[in-house]
């Protein structure tokens, strides 16, 4: 295993498992048990593959290690771009739910910068323990998916 090609095949994934999961309207999509984090984890192990240019693939283990690695990396910067996007997110889905005529008190107000920070916190909480989960289990199917193929001579 290619410690370099490991970290880097991470940090891709981990951008990618960040930013869609937690831009707006985009991160609807991780309400379906975490589905970005689990296509990280394959990506993870998808451009691990390609780094190595056929060589040994990863196995099952190293698969998990390297979704989860992509997991905790990408809730880190799911942080700070649920941090960085809640001041534009907030007013379009409280006039969402204008629009739909939902009544009665939303989980984000007025959206101040204090609310903005505890909530951040909080996501950054649960989701450093939900994103390296189903990352392992996203590499895990990766490393199933994307064996190496054996040179032919």
């Amino acid at each position: 295993m290619n410690p370099r090609s490991f970290l880097l095949s991470g940090l891709i994934a981990g951008a990618v498992i960040g930013l869609l999961g937690n831009l707006p309207v985009v991160n609807f999509v991780n309400c379906l048990l975490c589905l970005w984090v689990w296509i990280g984890g394959l990506l993870a192990v998808y451009v691990y593959g390609r780094f190595q240019k056929g060589q040994a693939g990863l196995s099952p283990v190293q698969g998990a290690g390297l979704g989860a690695l992509a997991g905790l990396i990408g809730a880190l910067i799911g942080a700070v771009v649920f941090l960085a996007a809640s001041p534009l997110s907030i007013p379009l889905f409280n006039n969402l739910a204008l629009l739909l005529q939902i009544e009665g008190d939303l989980p984000l107000g007025a959206g101040g910068f204090g609310e903005i920070v505890v909530t951040t916190l909080i996501f950054l909480v649960i989701n450093l323990v939900l994103y390296p989960i189903f990352g392992a289990l996203g590499g895990l199917i990766g490393s199933a998916v994307f064996k190496a193929q054996p040179a032919t001579p």
